[in-house]
């Protein structure tokens, strides 16, 4: 359960981090224009995913251990109306941006996760997507992760 208690643990700490109740944090990914209808969300959504993993190292036979594990971040801000300028949709979305990479550059992985990563690190961005009621930024990020170890716990 290694994969799910990165993701949980990391995102855990990225919400303490920036204390602010009006995020919603959630740990998978979806596409932009399904997060239309949602009503729930007061001010922005944050989502972790894994995304793609190679290996990097291999001990003995072959085996695993140590991969790049990349991982994906949505950051979504609302916007009142579907004429707003970018003081209430994309400005937010970058200071929120800023935020995270703040976060990022600060935290110890391998404390935070028991050593199941050792880094995590900020790679760019996807570039922002405006839809009618909110604006979105996929954000890239990587990780050296521990695989010789089991992954299950």
């Amino acid at each position: 359960m290694d994969s799910r208690n990165i993701i949980q643990a990391v995102l855990d700490n990225l919400a303490l981090n920036l204390n602010d109740r009006t995020i919603v944090y959630e740990r998978y990914r979806v596409n932009p224009i399904e997060l239309e209808p949602r009503s729930d969300i007061q001010r922005a959504r944050v989502a972790l995913y894994e995304s793609s993993e190679s290996v990097t190292v291999k001990t003995g036979p072959e085996y695993a251990n140590l991969s790049l594990q990349r991982y994906g971040m949505d950051i979504s801000v609302v916007r009142a109306y579907t004429r707003d300028d970018a003081s209430r949709g994309e400005l937010p979305l970058l200071d929120l941006r800023d935020a995270v990479v703040d976060w990022a550059n600060s935290i110890d992985a391998g404390a935070l996760t028991g050593n199941r990563i050792y880094t995590f690190s900020y790679n760019g961005n996807a570039g922002i997507t405006r839809n009618d009621k909110y604006v979105t930024m996929t954000l890239s990020f990587s990780a050296i992760r521990e695989l010789y170890e089991s992954q299950v716990q």
